[in-house]
């Protein structure tokens, strides 16, 4: 019954939180400009990881990637063969992921083709599901880089084209990189 009372007493003071909370601030976010094209894929009733994979194929100079959760095949190919082409890539895991059976696979596959991957340690759960693109496209939502994404759940994935909104996202990707540990330093 104690535990009723306090979900109780929290439940009810949310309002007041959210009456007090301070006023969103609107002039620390700077407007970015209406992105060049915006295209939207949802799973099951449609497939993702083509448009994924092209996307990836079709890069350039740099591909960044942000993931909770990685267990992709093909989009690891595809990151391989990006990188056999000489572009950037590199990537931030959630720390979990280093020891979760399906991502220590592709994390392992990707190490060995050296890639540059580093996990996110600073948070509880780093849930980033983020692609950037020759600092032009952004793949974002709640699809995960896994076979489950695509095949098992229901997922949303938007495909922006924006060169405003990527400089943000790179931003906010070197950020999480630059506090992010290699797998040899992430114990």
């Amino acid at each position: 019954m104690m535990a009723v009372g306090i979900f109780v007493a929290g439940f009810s003071s949310y309002p007041l939180l959210i009456q007090n909370a301070p006023p969103f601030p609107t002039a620390e976010i700077p407007a970015v400009s209406t992105p060049e094209s915006l295209h939207v894929c949802f799973t099951p009733n449609q497939s993702c990881l083509p448009k994924v994979v092209k996307y990836i194929n079709d890069a350039n100079l740099s591909i960044l990637l942000l993931g909770y959760s990685f267990t992709s095949k093909p989009i690891t190919q595809a990151l391989i063969e990006a990188k056999k082409r000489g572009v950037k890539v590199r990537i931030v895991l959630d720390y979990s992921q280093k020891t979760q059976k399906y991502s220590k696979e592709v994390i392992e596959i990707l190490l060995n083709e050296h890639m540059e991957v580093k996990f996110d340690h600073s948070v509880k759960i780093a849930h980033n599901k983020i692609l950037v693109i020759d600092n032009l496209y952004i793949l974002t939502g709640s699809y995960n880089w896994t076979h489950s994404a695509e095949f098992k759940n229901a997922e949303n994935l938007l495909f922006i084209k924006s060169r405003d909104v990527a400089k943000k996202y790179t931003e906010y990707f070197e950020e999480r990189w630059k506090i992010s540990k290699s797998i040899s330093n992430a114990k």
